[in-house]
């Protein structure tokens, strides 16, 4: 069942952030990593450094690499596949959380929300909070995203974020007990600036010489600046501007 979150009136490209309740207290943190290997490593143990703050969000970029599930890395032809991809410039990460393979480039923003576990933190709260946080970036550039799974898309999860019926985010997260506490880490890929033929593509690609069994419809997936007529007119990049306002979301 998909949920649509419409944008409230005013919140149209020149608005900025969507209107609503006031965002929870978050250390918000920016990264660009020039090694998507580093950017994964850092997402992975960013609950290990965040453990003394009541929660915090990372959001990371990164050159293009094609990041994998455990079960993804037990594919009989994984290895062809891990060298097929390097030698199109798609490096093959695996990553500690669950799910199907995932592409990561300069125009995709990675998000990683870290919160102790304790009372009232469960596995959808932690999903609402993080997709709640993204869908409200996408209202304030006017665009209604809705959860619902994209069962054709790659990744797909019950949590995938939609622009338009596509894919445009997915989520996932794991819980780890670190130091005697629980922690609990949600991670989202957003893509903003893609071509999404190119990222079906190459999922496709892996599963196709890694011999697993899904596929994703091309048409299943976009991207935030495919739906846009124009780019909002100030400084910088899509993702610029996105970074801009996560910050005046989340002030330090």
């Amino acid at each position: 069942m998909q949920q649509t979150l419409t944008p409230a009136a005013g919140t149209g490209a020149s608005a900025g952030v969507a209107s609503g309740p006031p965002a929870p207290a978050l250390g918000l943190s920016f990264e660009t990593f020039v090694d998507p290997a580093f950017g994964l490593e850092q997402q992975e143990r960013f609950g290990e450094a965040a453990g003394a703050a009541a929660a915090s969000l990372l959001v990371w970029q990164a050159p293009r690499a094609l990041v994998v599930g455990r079960a993804d890395a037990r594919l009989p032809g994984f290895a062809g596949a891990q060298a097929a991809l390097q030698e199109e410039g798609w490096p093959v990460l695996v990553r500690r959380s669950g799910g199907l393979a995932f592409p990561i480039t300069p125009g995709t923003l990675q998000f990683a929300l870290v919160r102790r576990a304790g009372p009232g933190v469960t596995l959808d709260s932690m999903y609402r909070e993080l997709a709640e946080t993204i869908l409200a970036l996408l209202g304030g550039f006017g665009l209604a995203g809705e959860i619902g799974e994209k069962p054709d898309a790659f990744c797909p999860g019950r949590y995938d974020l939609l622009l338009a019926g596509r894919k445009v985010a997915g989520l996932s997260q794991h819980w780890r007990m670190r130091n005697g506490q629980t922690m609990v880490t949600c991670v989202a890929t957003l893509i903003v600036d893609e071509d999404a033929g190119e990222l079906a593509r190459i999922v496709n690609r892996f599963y196709e010489t890694a011999g697993g069994a899904h596929r994703c419809g091309p048409a299943a997936v976009t991207d935030m600046r495919h739906l846009l007529a124009a780019v909002p007119p100030h400084a910088g990049t899509l993702v610029d501007q996105l970074r801009l306002r996560l910050s005046e979301r989340f002030p330090a």
